[in-house]
């Protein structure tokens, strides 16, 4: 088992400062996931964080939501959607045990490798950390403490305890840290900007290849009528009609 030298991970513009012992899986880095998982059933999706500590035999399940730069769902809409991500989360860990190949993720460790590990899990915790922007009509402790109550409802059998918190959080309420970013992005990020760089670099190129294609292909602009006329009395003719004759 490869326990995974990163303990820093960016997400949005907060960094994770993992706690030693835990292994990390960004399911997001899974081609697995990405190209069989994600289309399946009308699309499957995943939570950003998979922690597990195999000594404590603990499995954490965290979502990290900010909508101080996004528009903001209805509650109910918000609610459905994190269901919905723990309800897959948990069926894409089960199915990547038995059907995921060996991959090399940019971030932590394979999903194969981490669903594999986290079969001897004995409780699932979930942590929802969200940063739910201005509301003057509802503040956003009693938002998210109102969020945190029908989430309760709908997933106490699998963590009665479940964290519903802002993502910066003073206090410790799970095995992380999370500081500012300071303009870092995480590792899938930044592979994609590089992708995008050089999709444009061969746009460019091939749009100054078709450019001088164009260029070629162009027959030559004749000069001015006065111009020829001054050329072919340099070149020793008369000017006129008879001496342009074909042949001449």
């Amino acid at each position: 088992m490869s326990a995974g030298k990163d303990t820093s991970f960016v997400e949005g513009v907060h960094r994770f400062l993992i706690d030693p012992g835990y292994v990390v899986c960004r399911i997001e880095c899974s081609q697995f996931y990405s190209r069989q998982s994600q289309n399946f059933c009308g699309g499957c999706k995943e939570m950003d964080f998979l922690l597990y500590h195999p000594g404590k035999r603990e499995l954490w399940l965290i979502e990290v939501k900010d909508y101080r730069f996004d528009a903001r769902p209805k509650v109910r809409e918000l609610i459905n959607a994190l269901c919905r991500k723990v309800r897959d989360t948990l069926f894409l860990l089960r199915t990547a045990a038995i059907c995921c190949p060996e991959e090399t993720p940019l971030e932590g460790i394979s999903l194969r490798e981490f669903s594999r590990l986290c079969e001897g899990a004995r409780t699932v915790r979930l942590a929802f950390l969200m940063e739910m922007g201005t509301d003057k009509l509802f503040p956003q402790g009693t938002l998210l403490a109102n969020i945190r109550t029908i989430l309760a409802g709908h997933m106490k059998f699998i963590d009665p305890n479940l964290i519903c918190a802002p993502i910066t959080y003073p206090g410790r309420i799970g095995p992380w840290f999370v500081t500012p970013a300071h303009g870092d992005v995480s590792k899938r990020v930044e592979v994609r900007r590089k992708k995008g760089r050089l999709k444009e670099e061969i746009a460019g190129e091939l749009r100054r290849s078709q450019k001088i294609e164009e260029a070629r292909e162009t027959p030559e602009a004749q000069p001015p009528l006065w111009k020829r006329r001054l050329m072919e009395r340099e070149n020793g003719r008369k000017g006129n009609h008879a001496s342009r004759r074909k042949g001449e």
